[in-house]
């Protein structure tokens, strides 16, 4: 491994290290490598989040109303149309399957789907 220190890592098995809990000292939860706490004082962490805009997702549909979603082939039950608009949202808990929602742009018919 390399000399240099991550401070977010352990530097026995490259593991992401958890949260101090206030003790002096943190341990790696794989290889259970002890750490002083010390090392971490005057360390500073940065995050940097990308959110990709729908904007370029949206479609108008047949009815005049903007579709959100990206586009796949998927038939329309109701109008037989070979293209609808999907999103997800994680509606149900973390350790369950996404909700897909589906939009046909030709007749805004909506389809929901548990996966």
């Amino acid at each position: 491994m390399s000399n240099t220190f991550d401070q977010d890592f352990c530097p026995a098995c490259g593991t992401i290290l958890p949260l101090p809990d206030g003790s002096s000292m943190i341990q790696c939860l794989l290889c259970r490598k002890i750490q002083d706490i010390s090392v971490f004082h005057g360390a500073q962490s940065t995050v940097h989040v990308d959110f990709r805009s729908t904007r370029d997702e949206r479609k108008e549909s047949d009815a005049g109303d903007t579709v959100e979603g990206t586009m796949i082939q998927r038939k329309c039950p109701r109008c037989g149309n070979d293209e609808m608009a999907f999103t997800t949202r994680q509606l149900r808990s973390a350790d369950e399957g996404q909700t897909v929602f589906y939009l046909c742009p030709k007749c805004s018919f909506q389809e929901i789907e548990n996966s």
